[in-house]
């Protein structure tokens, strides 16, 4: 069958010749071996990437020269199938080969030249060789921990494409502080895939400068709210007080994390000017914001506050009841005395009429903690008539 074969390699079918290639792979002798020689340089890629594919599937160790020499081939296909076809022969002669296909662009040939090596048995003998072998391997993470020495990689790999090595090259360069770094997560910044986004802005958080500064608010305005809050997270750690009017206008965000995320910039800052806007968002319909707006007014200390917070500990949530409370008594251990409680108390009552069995009960318990407050300061008064000295009588 051998000479049918050698009448269909000479076809001008790219297709044919394809098929008679593949049809030697269980044919034996030296004919068939030339003919797979040959098939290496047909003019076709597909007749090449044939011919190594069942030479690596032959365990031909007499085309391990020939293969190597494939390992440069200008299609891609036909490297893959070079690598491929080496690690099944397991010849050390192509190591070398192998470990310069790892700084390829192309994904696909590097992870068949770290499959190749991995069945070579090679190990990497340095930390640059380490991280190529990682990030060819599809471990970014992995690869970080050569340091320095996997910058290059994984800014390249920054360009893979498939989105998850992607992301995956963009947490690793995470707090890896290189200025090599820096202008490539910028371009990722605007990756077509929101989580690489999400992944380069938290890169970029160690980062300083004016570039970097600029992208980051740019960020806040993006349509995805999961990049608007790696933002708003990243730079609120800045605690820059010039960045108040940024952060006023996200506590109106759609994003109820954006929300809180502002309002623990306000905290952090302990702007008392803040709080007259973070106390609507004790009426937030989120109860997470609605919590951490209720913290943020004890620290900031307003008693402009105090009526909201006193509203706020009829909240359906008793975490935020107990948190309004707390903040109560940090503005003033003697609130329940202050006009702005007493300014409520017509929504207190009201309240005793809430459908909610717990509503009613906590505003209760605030109409008694303030009429109490008022009962015992009067209590404290002391009664003049029963004080004054008794004169003696003549």
């Amino acid at each position: 069958m051998t000479w049918l074969n050698t009448i269909r390699l000479n076809s001008k079918s790219a297709d044919v010749r394809r098929r008679a290639i593949e049809a030697l792979t269980d044919t034996s002798g030296t004919d068939a071996l030339d003919l797979l020689l040959a098939g290496l340089a047909d003019e076709e890629a597909e007749v090449r990437g044939a011919a190594a594919r069942v030479l690596g599937e032959r365990g031909e160790d007499q085309a391990v020269l020939q293969l190597i020499f494939a390992l440069g081939d200008s299609h891609a296909d036909v490297r893959e199938a070079a690598a491929t076809a080496l690690g099944r022969i397991r010849d050390p002669q192509a190591v070398p080969a192998l470990i310069g296909m790892l700084k390829e662009l192309n994904n696909r040939t590097r992870a068949s030249a770290a499959a190749a090596l991995r069945e070579l048995g090679w190990r990497p003998a340095t930390q640059e060789e380490r991280a190529l072998f990682e990030v060819a391997s599809g471990h970014a993470r992995s690869a970080a921990l050569a340091g320095g020495a996997a910058v290059e990689s994984l800014v390249k790999e920054l360009k893979h494409d498939t989105g998850f090595q992607r992301r995956a090259a963009a947490e690793a360069l995470e707090g890896m502080d290189d200025p090599r770094a820096i202008k490539p997560l910028l371009n990722a910044l605007n990756d077509e895939d929101a989580t690489v986004r999400v992944s380069a802005i938290h890169a970029l958080a160690r980062v300083t400068g004016e570039p970097v500064r600029h992208a980051l608010l740019q960020k806040l305005r993006e349509g995805n709210p999961q990049v608007r809050l790696a933002a708003a997270q990243i730079v609120a750690k800045s605690e820059d007080p010039a960045l108040a009017e940024v952060f006023l206008g996200l506590l109106a965000d759609q994003n109820f994390e954006v929300r809180v995320t502002a309002i623990q910039y306000f905290e952090r800052l302990r702007d008392p000017r803040a709080a007259e806007v973070i106390v609507s968002l004790l009426g937030d319909s989120d109860s997470d914001v609605r919590q951490s707006a209720a913290k943020a007014l004890g620290v900031l200390g307003s008693p402009a506050v105090i009526p909201g917070l006193v509203l706020a500990l009829i909240d359906e949530e008793l975490l935020i009841r107990r948190t309004a409370g707390e903040s109560l008594k940090q503005i003033d251990p003697q609130w329940a005395l202050t006009e702005g409680a007493v300014s409520v108390l017509p929504q207190l009552e009201g309240a005793l009429q809430h459908r909610t069995p717990w509503v009613r009960q906590a505003a209760a318990q605030a109409l008694a903690v303030i009429q109490g407050a008022f009962v015992a300061t009067l209590a404290a008064i002391p009664d003049t008539a029963e004080r004054e000295p008794k004169l003696a009588v003549p």
